[in-house]
């Protein structure tokens, strides 16, 4: 923040409203370096530099930001600054995150394997460290949860099973959340994010809704992002539920969006810089794990949807 005015200070974008973006700052100018460590907050309702729009500047929840003519009593604000981005989830569009908990239920709706891991590949595209989230767990038996959960440590990823009826987890899932900066929630529609909010931050008492007998699925809620403190200078961020996200990938860098092989190309390298695993000679892949399929199912819907990758003319 290089301008010479006191009425200036530095903050975080928390939610956008029609034509408007809330930004959190400090009631009084900070000299902090670090956002997470401003206390004192207020919101301001801000607008943006036209200069910000011309330079192809696009602001998200969760950007840091410069603001300027800081009107105190109305709340107002102007953006004249964002700050380079250290991650960025496009869908939904969510700047400087550092852990996405993926929410998925044990029932209502099913777990589903395929839908698990494209919201996976959404986090290793955004190189974000996932957490997945397991709700519902007292409506499945123990045994069952026991194949889940060996299942996740197969595929090579964190999880933490919770209960919000029998109050298991919460705890945890709450302490996890106040070791990292911004977390987003994502997942499928109806697995209980928005409770999950609700009992992390009581105050909030935001709208949840049931699943849907007809789709046996669930129905939106969330209709946009905003992020909530929930202490240690952490914030959380509800989200729209997305059934199906899409796999878009590099075709020759898929593979390292799998912890599965990864693992394996720590100790051999296949014969071919670009192989892609399938049925190339000298590959060293072991395929007998389980999300090989999906792996090759989605590779090629990419090779035959022509999407971008090293060597095409297009």
């Amino acid at each position: 923040m290089n301008k010479n005015n006191f009425n200036v200070s530095r903050g975080i974008v928390v939610a956008l409203k029609a034509n408007f973006l809330i930004v959190e700052i400090n009631n009084k100018d900070s000299k902090e370096d670090d956002i997470d460590q401003l206390s004192d907050k207020i919101r301001l309702i801000c607008t943006r530099r036209s200069k910000l729009y011309y330079q192809g500047f696009f602001i998200h929840v969760g950007d840091i930001v410069s603001v300027e003519s800081i009107d105190y009593k109305h709340k107002r604000a102007v953006i004249y600054d964002v700050e380079p981005r250290k991650t960025f989830l496009k869908r939904p569009a969510v700047s400087n995150v550092t852990l996405i908990a993926i929410c998925i239920s044990m029932e209502e709706p099913l777990f589903d394997l395929d839908q698990v891991s494209r919201f996976l590949i959404t986090a290793e595209s955004a190189n974000i460290k996932p957490l997945i989230v397991l709700t519902k767990i007292d409506l499945i038996k123990t045994n069952t949860l026991n194949l889940y959960i060996n299942k996740l440590k197969l595929w090579g990823y964190d999880y933490l099973p919770v209960s919000i009826k029998n109050v298991q987890g919460m705890d945890l899932l709450l302490e996890r959340f106040k070791e990292t900066s911004l977390t987003v929630l994502a997942g499928p529609s109806g697995v209980g994010k928005t409770s999950l909010i609700n009992y992390l931050i009581p105050s909030l008492s935001l709208r949840t809704s049931s699943v849907s007998k007809k789709l046996k699925r669930g129905i939106h809620t969330t209709r946009h992002v905003e992020l909530f403190p929930i202490g240690n200078g952490s914030l959380l961020a509800d989200t729209p539920g997305f059934n199906r996200p899409e796999v878009v990938s590099d075709i020759y860098g898929f593979a390292a969006l799998f912890p599965e092989f990864r693992a394996q190309l720590v100790y051999s390298q296949c014969k071919f810089r670009n192989c892609l695993h399938r049925d190339e000679p000298g590959c060293v892949i072991n395929k007998d794990f389980e999300r090989y399929s999906f792996y090759r199912e989605n590779l090629e819907e990419m090779i035959n949807s022509h999407l971008p990758y090293p060597g095409d003319s297009a």
